[in-house]
């Protein structure tokens, strides 16, 4: 295998780039990677290292950057961009656009698999590998079948196929928001479709952003809601106890940052129920309820166990 193939193959298996990515800070980035251009714009704060690119989000209150996303520029090997010096020591020189074809054939070799994303826009077509959680872009129109970019998918739910007006979603969470918890099970057992899993997925993802950014009325209300379709979502198999331990840590997270006032679980108890599900393999999966615990940590009483899974992260 060329060591074009092997980096490209790499990081979409890992999820990393030499075994980083945005979550980690800043300085352990960069003393991996090495020089860098740095570039500020508001509150984001990204570094570009060549083909490479990693950027955090500087979050509110003083409560640290928080790691937005990666992402490996392939298309800039059509042109004259120094190679990272880390990855030229990891593979070896190499330049020219990466094909697709060739590289999901060694994919598929591997054992790792694609999800095609809907069909061509702005020029490329999506491509997910749930495991790593990237998606990878390929160009439809200019150097049809090359590799564009690698971005980092860190948390992003591609399974939803529920496909609504989010403005009539919303008003019907509205609507159950005023409910009793009683009345909501009923509501939901007479309005699930056929696809059940995928509706509530989403009308939980709408609920929880506009609960977050949006203004609503009764945001604590709200809240409530939210921990209360996550934990419907896990009773009816919508949710694995994983990823409401994932989502209740990250719900809590931006409410901590953006709206201090509201009243959320403990820290400790929202971690803790992360840790419970990280596993000795440190999968993707491992590391966002790693990193996820970690944008809590300076409400915890006890950091300890914290602090051991961020050193095997």
């Amino acid at each position: 295998m060329g060591a074009k193939l092997d980096f490209f193959a790499d990081v979409v298996h890992s999820g990393t780039v030499l075994g980083v990515d945005a979550n980690l800070g800043p300085d352990a980035v960069s003393a991996v990677l090495g020089d860098f251009g740095e570039n500020r714009n508001g509150r984001s704060y990204w570094r570009s290292y060549g083909i490479v690119e990693m950027a955090w989000y500087d979050r509110k209150r003083g409560l640290g950057l928080k790691g937005e996303h990666w992402a490996v520029q392939a298309h800039r090997l059509a042109y004259d961009v120094p190679l990272e010096k880390a990855i030229v020591a990891r593979y070896g020189e190499f330049s020219g656009l990466q094909m697709f074809d060739e590289l999901q054939a060694e994919l598929e070799g591997r054992g790792v698999g694609l999800v095609e994303l809907g069909g061509p826009e702005f020029g490329h077509q999506r491509y997910w590998q749930p495991d790593a959680q990237v998606t990878l872009h390929v160009s439809v129109d200019d150097d049809p079948g090359a590799v564009q970019k690698i971005f980092s998918a860190f948390g992003e739910d591609h399974t939803i196929k529920f496909d609504g007006d989010s403005k009539a979603a919303w008003q019907q969470m509205k609507a159950v928001c005023a409910m009793t918890e009683e009345q909501r099970a009923r509501w939901v057992e007479k309005k699930r479709p056929d696809d059940f899993r995928s509706w509530w997925r989403y009308c939980t993802r709408l609920t929880t952003a506009r609960t977050e950014l949006g203004d609503v009325g009764d945001r604590a209300a709200f809240v409530e809601l939210v921990f209360w379709m996550l934990e419907f979502g896990r009773t009816h198999d919508v949710f694995t106890p994983a990823e409401v331990a994932y989502r209740r840590a990250d719900f809590a997270a931006h409410l901590d940052e953006l709206h201090p006032e509201e009243v959320i679980p403990g820290h400790d108890v929202l971690v803790d129920a992360c840790l419970d599900h990280v596993s000795e393999q440190m999968t993707r999966d491992d590391k966002n309820l790693v990193d996820v615990a970690r944008l809590l940590s300076h409400g915890l009483t006890d950091p300890r166990r914290l602090n051991r899974a961020i050193s095997r992260r």
